[in-house]
């Protein structure tokens, strides 16, 4: 009998979530961590555990007296809940002032933060230089996401508690100016493997060690681009949606991509995804629109977001929202799976139409500012058909779900099945087309200069690291503002125009910096016109 419950839910209930062999394999890993659990109890084995809940934690390094700008850092929580001091989760960047995540169960932590100042390849008990406590409990913290826990940083303490922990060869990605360590990757990368997109269904605190900040992008940030968020489906990765992005214009519009633990608890993905992309508080967009387009479970993901809208002036404002082939009514499948599953994911609990999650999902209406595009597929390519049209994984009454229609600008189909649509060029090219009727900030005599580029120069260390990629990606545009070619648009604008131009005491380093360029290379300046 269980054998055949295993074949019911591995090969004909829920095909777009697993194979047989993969969760038998999972639901032994599991089983094993319980036993663990209850032989030797640990923090550690504990967040590993699909029934047990987590939380994310994530907070900013505060370095005012710029010590460690360039040092290779790492932070790491410890609980005595259950061993002496265990370290539970430990995150790895470089520099300071971007945002670090953990994933940790409930307890009590003290949260250390290393600098490796002599560059030995390890951080040592004498290279602690933040410290602080801090309590994880489902009673103050209901929604399991526990954010802006910054840390300011101090000269080195020596904690002889603390673990010498090694330096991993992961801190050789690329580093950059903007995001953490590591987040810019092109869509080929390992991380995005299928293997690893596995993991985040089967073991999301493995994924998260693997992808902690959630956030990844193909390039360094270009401020006058559009940010389109993209976001997988369950087992999914960014690399499901390469097609979209290799016909993306990538002069006007900057892919970013939320890669995150798919078999996860889909309230709290969707808390973190407001607070990430939607609050301002982490990503600041300003007046920049913002376009999500998003794959099957992962427009759940996104609508619950949406519910977290608080009507802050400061709130990132998404332009369009664009879901293809979304279960918006949930999945018939996912109750079965839930009741009769030896290892039941947190997402199937979220994907059953019986539960809190899709019964509460159009609780609040989308806000005005958002036109939402509700894309479908409707082709079965499976050769044995069972139960209701679908698009081969997804009943189409459940894409076509009343309330979600209700509440989109408009609805498309496609004669595709739910994981090739994202191939279909008949779709790309209606997506394509949506995305570039947001209108950018930028007037388009602004934008002309933007996507120009900068100068090809080499500058010395004069310049600060900012400073040379400003010049180097958008200089004709810094030019044409100094000298007046092109109005600025904002007050930081305004007042860069008036340093440069000697109508003011420059205050901050881009300002001082580019009155030098400007005197050491005039014939470039001068060329511009």
């Amino acid at each position: 009998m269980i054998k055949n419950l295993i074949m019911l839910i591995g090969c004909i209930v829920l095909p777009w979530l697993l194979n047989g062999c993969t969760y038998l394999k999972y639901a032994t890993v599991q089983a094993e961590y319980a036993q663990l659990q209850d032989a030797d109890p640990s923090q550690v084995n504990l967040k590993h555990m699909l029934d047990r809940e987590t939380f994310f934690v994530y907070g900013q390094t505060i370095d005012e007296s710029n010590l460690y700008t360039d040092t290779s850092m790492a932070i790491a929580a410890y609980s005595s809940k259950f061993k002496q001091n265990e370290r539970v989760d430990t995150m790895f960047f470089t520099g300071t002032g971007t945002h670090y995540g953990l994933n940790l169960p409930e307890g009590h932590y003290t949260f250390l933060v290393y600098a490796d100042s002599n560059n030995d390849q390890r951080f040592e008990p004498t290279e602690v230089v933040g410290k602080k406590h801090i309590t994880l409990s489902t009673t103050t913290i209901p929604d399991k996401i526990k954010s802006r826990v910054d840390i300011p940083l101090t000269p080195p303490l020596h904690i002889t508690w603390a673990n010498l922990i090694p330096r991993p060869k992961t801190l050789t990605l690329k580093q950059s100016l903007f995001y953490p360590t590591g987040t810019i990757r092109q869509l080929s990368d390992p991380l995005f493997n299928e293997e690893i997109a596995t993991l985040g269904m089967y073991d999301p605190a493995s994924f998260l060690e693997h992808a902690p900040t959630m956030f990844y992008a193909l390039e360094e940030d270009l401020g006058y681009k559009i940010p389109v968020v993209f976001v997988h489906g369950i087992g999914g990765s960014a690399r499901s949606f390469a097609p979209i992005v290799e016909q993306l214009d990538k002069k006007h519009y900057r892919p970013w991509f939320f890669y995150y633990p798919s078999g996860g608890d889909l309230h709290q993905l969707a808390d973190f995804f407001y607070q990430l992309f939607l609050s301002g508080d982490v990503i600041p967009l300003g007046e920049m629109p913002l376009v999500i387009v998003a794959h099957s479970m992962g427009g759940l993901v996104v609508r619950e977001a949406f519910n977290q809208y608080q009507g802050s002036e400061n709130e990132n404002k998404v332009s369009l929202f664009v879901s293809i082939a979304t279960p918006f009514g949930g999945h018939p499948s996912a109750a079965l799976g839930e009741k009769h599953g030896l290892i039941v994911l947190p997402a199937w609990r979220d994907l059953n139409p019986n539960n809190k999650f899709i019964k509460t999902l159009y609780r609040n209406p989308l806000p005005d500012f958002m036109q939402h595009q509700l894309i479908y597929a409707y082709n079965n390519t499976s050769t044995v058909k069972l139960g209701d049209n679908s698009d081969g994984v997804v009943p189409l009454h459940s894409q076509l779900y009343p309330l979600a229609q209700q509440q989109s600008s408009a609805q498309f189909g496609f004669n595709s099945g739910h994981t090739n649509i994202l191939e279909n060029q008949e779709m790309i090219k209606y997506l394509l087309n949506k995305i570039s009727n947001v209108k950018n900030i930028y007037p388009a005599p602004q934008l002309k200069r933007l996507t120009a580029g900068g100068f090809n120069v080499t500058l010395s260390d004069k310049y600060s690291p900012t400073t040379q990629y400003l010049i180097k990606s958008v200089g004709e545009y810094l030019v044409c503002l100094a000298k007046g070619i092109i109005e600025p648009i904002n007050p930081d604008q305004a007042r860069f125009v008036q340093a440069v131009q000697g109508k003011t005491i420059s205050t901050n380093a881009l300002e001082n910096e580019f009155i030098l360029f400007m005197n050491e290379y005039p014939d470039i300046v001068a060329a511009v016109n």
